[in-house]
């Protein structure tokens, strides 16, 4: 009995893993927004998915709208050297270099969700110190325009050999 607990144990723990592990890099594709509605961060991300390439846009807390940080190059990670970037993509990477900073965001599917990690790196002398920052998104609801558009119905219906009465009057100039 022992034995079948531990390989029905073994096996389940294999098939865990096994779904943990890996992810279509299409779970990636769409648009996210933070889980805080008052972070000062990251507020959403528009992550785009064209065969193995993907790319990242993000928007960070401005006042009065949100910054956009641009569309950069993502880079997929998968289990090991051989793995389908494509079926087996279990993290993206992309760099967002504002000038002053660069900020490297890993991203990694957690459930429906997304868990973001932000390295920010100053380069501008200013002696700030470089940060780590965590987040999480959710998938953004999309708008769905779906049931009946309701009926419209003429004011007034003429007979093709009615006569239309006329708004205005014509003179006749010389």
């Amino acid at each position: 009995m022992k034995v079948i607990l531990s390989l029905a144990t073994a096996c389940l723990m294999m098939l865990i893993s096994i779904s943990t592990c890996t992810a279509s890099l299409s779970q990636f594709a769409g648009d996210w927004t933070n889980v805080d509605s008052n972070t000062g961060g990251i507020t959403t991300l528009g992550i785009g998915i064209s065969g193995s390439s993907a790319s990242v846009q993000a928007w960070g807390k401005c006042h009065p709208t949100d910054c956009d940080w641009g569309a950069v190059p993502a880079y997929s990670f998968g289990p090991d050297v051989s793995s389908d970037p494509v079926n087996q993509a279990q993290a993206l990477m992309a760099v967002f270099d504002a000038g002053f900073s660069e900020t490297t965001l890993f991203i990694k599917p957690q459930g429906n969700r997304l868990s973001v990690q932000s390295y920010t790196r100053f380069k501008d002398s200013s002696g700030r110190a470089n940060y780590e920052s965590s987040y999480v998104f959710q998938k953004s609801p999309s708008i769905s325009a779906t049931g009946l558009i309701a009926e419209v119905k003429p004011l007034q219906q003429f007979n093709k050999l009615q006569t239309l009465p006329l708004m205005a009057t014509f003179e006749n100039k010389p």
